[in-house]
């Protein structure tokens, strides 16, 4: 009830408006009826493919039973988009659809990423069908608006299952996750504070390197392998840093990269170890580790892909 109460406080009326949908889009939508009817079924069949690449697709559409109700309802969808008649129970539907997507935790990503390929399916057909001419982009122009509409008013079920989650905490829940995001974020420049301290301090041991192997304090094998690793290191830290950048503007939290430090940190040692024949032990065992190390990165490699 809540939530109806909230949809009918939606001026649809203003939605239409700030898109600049007016009588003229709808006469050209009601213009391409009789054109984009005939191409629902191949529609239907495109779409699904286009979905069932997402990773996630066999999730939300687990059996037969599912996937034809889903078409069905894709093809209500469809009709509705070119019925020209765009009031309270069109955007009501569009609602539900948002509420059912929420319901079932559809990411948002795969509802933009279906409404693209919308796009580009109805812009493919209206060319075959119009061909270039300034009736054709007025159509695009007009079927653009609408779908922009619906992707709105869909993502909008999920916008509001935010803010009521949010409404429903206490004013102590609501202090707590307020400090709790300022505190993260608090967390995520001091990271990037260290990073950047500790590139100096790299950088200062490539330096230390490099002097010992100019003024021949160890020898010179040793001081290029040494050089050598600390170089490593210093590019591994450089791409956490990128990667630690990425992630304060909103990108995930990249545990490869530090992986890739601790990979470079142990081959550098590797290779330091290897100069002498006595440590052959601790070349097995610094071995080992760089190879749990490379399984546990290349693990994750795969699953990013």
């Amino acid at each position: 009830m809540e939530k109806v109460e909230k949809f009918e406080l939606i001026d649809f009326e203003q939605i239409k408006k700030d898109f600049e949908f007016t009588r003229k889009d709808v006469k050209n939508i009601q213009k391409l009826k009789p054109v984009m009817v005939k191409y629902v079924d191949e529609f239907v069949e495109r779409f699904y493919r286009f979905i069932l690449r997402f990773p996630q697709s066999k999730k939300f559409l687990k059996d037969e039973e599912t996937v034809k109700r889903h078409q069905e309802k894709l093809k209500e969808w469809y009709f509705d988009l070119f019925s020209g008649k765009y009031d309270y129970t069109y955007f009501l539907k569009l609602h539900k659809i948002g509420e059912k997507h929420v319901e079932i935790g559809l990411p948002t990503h795969y509802v933009n990423a279906s409404f693209n390929f919308i796009r580009r399916f109805f812009i493919e057909k209206i060319n075959e069908e119009f061909g270039l001419s300034e009736e054709r982009n007025q159509l695009v122009a007009s079927i653009g608006k609408l779908l922009d509409i619906n992707l709105d008013v869909l993502t909008l079920a999920y916008r509001e299952e935010e803010l009521s989650r949010y409404e429903e905490m206490t004013t102590l829940e609501k202090m707590l996750y307020s400090f709790s995001r300022k505190f993260a974020d608090m967390l995520d420049f001091a990271l990037v504070g260290a990073l950047i301290l500790v590139s100096f301090f790299v950088l200062g041991l490539f330096i230390y390197d490099v002097y010992q192997m100019v003024t021949m304090q160890i020898a010179f094998d040793k001081a290029i392998i040494a050089t050598l690793g600390t170089l490593l290191i210093l590019w591994a830290v450089s791409e956490l840093m990128q990667e630690e950048i990425k992630h304060l503007k909103g990108g995930g939290f990249a545990i490869g990269a530090f992986i890739g430090v601790a990979l470079a940190a142990m081959i550098r040692k590797i290779l330091i170890a290897s100069l002498s024949a006595e440590k052959y032990l601790q070349l097995l065992s610094y071995g080992a580790i760089v190879l749990a190390l490379g399984i546990v990165y290349w693990l994750l490699s795969k699953r990013e892909k």
